[in-house]
């Protein structure tokens, strides 16, 4: 893919927003493009270290299992959390906290996807504090953005 279609696919993405075309130059050079097949997996719960995903193309479903990764339990059945589409990035909690993945992702069609690994992403937000501040204040937006909406799906179950 030419670095102009990756550039304009990273103006999409939500991690990416208010940086430069100069600082998505940068990023575009620790990108490598994945695809993933209906219904595989593309992250495991319990899966440690882990890249960041952003959807290129296709829709995946953030779920639990219904088997619990490392737990002696299992569920009643698969809960599903979420769907992400283009734009939308996988992987965030983990790449925060540097733990293993609360949840897996499944393709729910053919996809492309960015990959960027946990230490490239580092060099990046290593080389660039305009660059770190705005990916990882992108990141928390997101992550409270998708709090709230769960919090309002429990209201709406609850009320």
């Amino acid at each position: 893919m030419p670095n102009v279609d990756m550039l304009e696919i990273l103006l999409q993405s939500k991690v990416f927003k208010g940086l430069s075309d100069e600082h998505l130059k940068e990023i575009t050079d620790c990108v490598n493009i994945v695809t993933f097949e209906k219904n595989e997996t593309i992250i495991r719960e319990g899966q440690a270290e882990h890249p960041l995903f952003i959807v290129i193309k296709g829709q995946v479903e953030v779920v639990l299992p219904q088997t619990a990764s490392g737990q002696d339990y299992e569920r009643v059945t698969r809960i599903k959390l979420n769907r992400l589409t283009q734009g939308d990035c996988i992987g965030e909690y983990s790449l925060i906290d540097e733990q293993p993945a609360s949840a897996a992702v499944i393709a729910l069609e053919p996809c492309r996807l960015f990959e960027i690994s946990r230490s490239r992403f580092g060099k990046i937000i290593n080389s660039n504090d305009f660059i770190a501040k705005t990916v990882y204040k992108n990141i928390l937006l997101i992550m409270i953005k998708r709090a709230r909406d769960s919090n309002r799906e429990l209201d709406i179950c609850f009320h």
